[in-house]
Formats: structure tokens, sequence, C-alpha cells
């Protein structure tokens, strides 16, 4: 199996395409990587501490030609993250869209990496941008992972209720076959000790997992939890669970979280000088990325949104 990611990269630490890749290789893929941004180490040092550059437009789309042009059917996959401004989503849409035309059978994962918590990470024009790309007629992206802040900036409302959850994935689904939300406000279900992810595909009732919450500082989470999502899925393609994908990707999720916090000093917050010890450890869970397997996983399900 190959996939191509086109995400961000770091020297140093694990977020993006250096959190992606090696769980990736443990399951049998040949990971190509195409880097929307090169910088030193990620921002959770502070952003007085990162350096690098952005690729340019011209970097990006050269590069993205060049690999589907020279390798017009290899991929079996596409995975698509951080892309820093709107000129960089558009260029990756366009040749993930042609790649699709050409090879309908591959795998497109969206991750429309925006900002969380009512905070944007990057500028505002990214937001019409993906909303073009991901409501855009015949584009062909398959799976899209936002959390609930970026879902609603691609709906252009807030979610206040399950009742409105539930109508906004219905009418998304209209143009993306599989939809999760990789964090749901607490709020929607009064409790601050889990996480909540919603799992949904076009014709079936949405179903809400909660997961408890580990409490310590983590960067790259979305980055893994995509990574590991789209092999679930790719390996079920043809009799596909997506509840039973989702379950096991937070599984594996989890016990990352608990090996990284384990080994982690306690106290580690944004721009600490102890982030260096609280990278993901991406090699010593190397023998987890497999899973528990289905029968001995944990189950998460919450509840069915209908």
């Amino acid at each position: 199996m190959r996939l191509l990611a086109t995400q961000s990269h770091v020297v140093h630490g694990y977020v993006g395409n250096k959190a992606a890749t090696f769980p990736l290789q443990c399951l049998g893929w040949d990971v190509d990587c195409c880097n929307s941004v090169q910088f030193s180490n990620h921002t959770g040092y502070g952003l007085d501490k990162v350096r690098g550059n952005a690729t340019t437009e011209s970097q990006l789309d050269n590069t993205l030609q060049g690999v589907i042009q020279n390798f017009p059917h290899d991929y079996d996959a596409l995975l698509s993250g951080y892309l820093p401004h709107a000129e960089s989503i558009r260029l990756m849409g366009c040749h993930y869209a042609e790649y699709k035309r050409q090879n309908p059978h591959a795998l497109w994962l969206l991750d429309p990496v925006m900002g969380d918590e009512g905070e944007l990470y990057v500028s505002e024009s990214v937001v019409p941008e993906y909303k073009r790309l991901i409501f855009g007629p015949d584009v062909g992206i398959d799976i899209i992972t936002p959390n609930q802040f970026e879902l609603e900036l691609l709906h252009g409302s807030p979610v206040t209720t399950l009742s409105e959850l539930n109508d906004v994935l219905h009418g998304m689904h209209r143009f993306i076959p599989i939809i999760v939300v990789s964090s749901l406000d607490t709020r929607l279900f009064n409790d601050p000790n889990n996480i909540f992810i919603a799992a949904s595909q076009a014709g079936k009732p949405p179903v809400i997992l909660r997961v408890p919450l580990i409490d310590s500082y983590f960067t790259g989470i979305g980055d893994i939890f995509s990574a590991l999502l789209i092999d679930r899925i790719y390996k079920q393609r043809d009799e596909l669970n997506l509840v039973s994908c989702v379950n096991d990707t937070l599984n594996v999720v989890q016990d990352v979280l608990k090996v990284t916090r384990d080994h982690s000093p306690r106290g580690v917050t944004m721009g600490s000088t102890l982030m260096k010890e609280s990278e993901l450890k991406i090699i010593e869970c190397r023998d987890l990325y497999e899973g528990p397997g289905e029968e001995q996983g944990l189950q998460f399900k919450y509840k069915v949104l209908y």
C-alpha cells in the first residue's frame, strides 16, 4: 500500500508528517511526503522559538505536479493536513482531485486544519478555500476529520445542540461520504471529564463516542489520529464499519497518549521549557499501532443520533 501525504514537517518533534509517517509504515504503508511547511519545531515551544518557512506556491505546485505526473497510478490513499494559506489548499486540492479522477479507487482523507476552541491557527482566507474544496462538485474527497470549531467554520454557523449537529452532518453528507468530528464541545454533554467524537457515514445515523480525558498537554494528536483512521478505513473499505474503525483508532491514540504522559514531566503547557520532554512517543509506541483488535478493544460508543 502506498500513500501520499501533504501536510507540515518539523525537523524536531512529532506533528504533521513526522507524526503520521512512522505509524503508517509500521502498518505496512509506503508513505511519500510533500511538506507544506518546514519548521525547526512545532509552535508548542512558543511562537518565538519556531524557525523555518512555508513551502511557496510554486514549490508546492511543482512538487505535487512532478509526483503525480511521474507516478500517476501509484497511490492507494491520499492524506492532507495542515496547509498554511489559501493558495496551498487550492493547489493541493487541484492535484489531489485530478489524481482521484484518474484513480477513483484511491481513498482521500482531508483534515481541514484551521483552529480549535474558537481560535484560528491560519489566515481567515483559508476558510472559504476549504469550503470551495469540500463543497465543490466532483472533487472526490472521501473523508474529512474536522473538530467542532472547524465544522462550524465550514458550515457557517455554531452547533449548540445534538440536534443541530445531526442536521449539519446530514447536510454535509451530500458532498462528503464520511465525516469524523475529532472533538466536540463538552458543553453539548455537560461532561468535562471526557472527550466526544462523532462518527458519521452517509445514509446512517451518526454515532457519538466518548473517550476519557487524559489531562496533559499534547501536540500532533490530530495528525496521528487521521493517519491511523485512513489505515483502518482503507483496510475495511469493502465492508466498512465506520464506528469500529473510529473505535480502534481511539484505542491506539489513547494508548499512545498514556505512554507519552507516563514518560513526560508534569505541568507541561504551551511554551514550557519542558516541551521537549512531552513530544509524542512515536517510536516507543511502535508495537501499539496495530491496535488490540475489535474483541479486546475498549468500546467507546456513547449514543446514536437520530
